[in-house]
């Protein structure tokens, strides 16, 4: 066997190690669930909304999208506990707000309780990564949110909010 044949066999033995410890490292989906807590004050602010991802990447970047708006909240660190809880009114020091030019926001607040909204979690900070919303996603209106009790359910499967009670999250992976 030649040096160039042994070379390549090497080459490709390694092929399939290296795939799966590039496939360990990405996200295997997940769930995001906001808390409706059916009061009427529910109308008037973003929600709290858990997160819980099954494979080894934790979020990185969350957006809030409206036909009106758009917010992206990117982490400042990286989360190793699952679930999580993110206050999207007031998401603290563990998140950068930015508007859809890119602008530091410092105020996000639902434009009208019956404005539907799309909520992606994504496991990479940047939007170049085909792994949009890799996490989960949830369509949900501030409307909902107040009328029910409980957690509105969204994950990487499908963005249809379903309605759990809270100790049902998260759902198995």
């Amino acid at each position: 066997m030649s040096a160039i044949d042994r070379a390549t066999s090497v080459r490709l033995a390694a092929l399939p190690l290296t795939a799966l410890l590039l496939s360990s490292c990405g996200a295997d989906g997940g769930a995001v669930g906001a808390v409706a807590t059916g009061h009427f004050s529910a109308r008037h602010h973003f929600p709290v909304i858990m997160i819980d991802w099954c494979g080894d990447s934790p979020p990185a970047r969350i957006d809030l999208v409206s036909e009106e708006h758009q917010w992206r909240l990117t982490a400042n660190e990286e989360f190793s506990e699952s679930p999580m809880e993110v206050d999207l009114a007031a998401p603290g020091e563990e998140w950068d707000i930015t508007d859809d030019a890119g602008a530091p926001a410092y105020r996000v607040v639902p434009e009208s309780a019956d404005t539907e909204y799309t909520l992606g979690v994504t496991s990479v900070r940047g939007t170049e990564d085909d792994r949009e919303n890799d996490i989960a996603s949830l369509r949900f209106d501030t409307d909902t949110l107040a009328a029910e009790d409980g957690v509105l359910l969204g994950t990487h499967q499908s963005d249809e909010g379903t309605l759990i009670g809270p100790d049902e999250f998260p759902p198995e992976c």
